[in-house]
């Protein structure tokens, strides 16, 4: 399977829909969302996305009640975890985190309990591998990164069947349709 991971969205809904047209041209079967999506109407701007999502908060929600109570009403496909989601797909453990906490981050690599590590907070995309753990950090759609103001957008894509991922440059001219 294919899964989509995403982080910092931090209100660029623009970026958000490229990515999502991304996302769905590569046929992902699910997206990890891996928090600071930042206001609760980014969701609604998942309903083109053809996949469900499971998300974990970042340390930037500008209001995790008004995520819930919208998720109610709109019934958007999106699971909202804690700070952590560990999910099992397709023989591969598997744990989502913000990564905003760099000792717990690295615990989480280091207990080699885990597949496949997916992780943001920081806006620089990453794969690598430690021991067994590939650590994926997918980098920002939000187009702000520490050492400019306009970064690269970029996502990733994870494959369950190889336990590999790559990183995707979202074009600056790509549309969302």
């Amino acid at each position: 399977m294919l899964i989509g991971i995403i982080a910092d969205t931090h209100d660029n809904a623009i970026n958000l829909l490229k990515a999502i047209k991304a996302f769905n041209q590569r046929g992902v079967g699910l997206v990890i969302h891996c928090g600071d999506w930042v206001s609760p109407f980014m969701a609604d701007f998942c309903c083109e996305l053809k996949a469900k999502i499971i998300s974990v908060w970042g340390n930037n929600e500008g209001d995790a009640y008004r995520f819930l109570t919208r998720q109610q009403k709109k019934k958007w496909n999106i699971d909202f975890q804690n700070a952590a989601a560990e999910l099992e797909i397709e023989g591969r453990k598997l744990i989502a985190y913000h990564g905003d906490s760099k000792p717990l981050l690295n615990a989480l690599i280091d207990s080699q309990k885990y597949d496949a590590v997916f992780s943001g907070h920081t806006h620089a995309s990453l794969i690598e591998t430690k021991g067994k753990t590939l650590h994926v950090n997918p980098g920002s759609t939000s187009g702000l990164c520490e050492s400019a103001i306009v970064g690269e957008i970029t996502v990733a894509v994870y494959d369950t069947e190889f336990n590999k991922a790559e990183i995707i440059v979202l074009n600056v001219g790509e549309g969302s349709s």
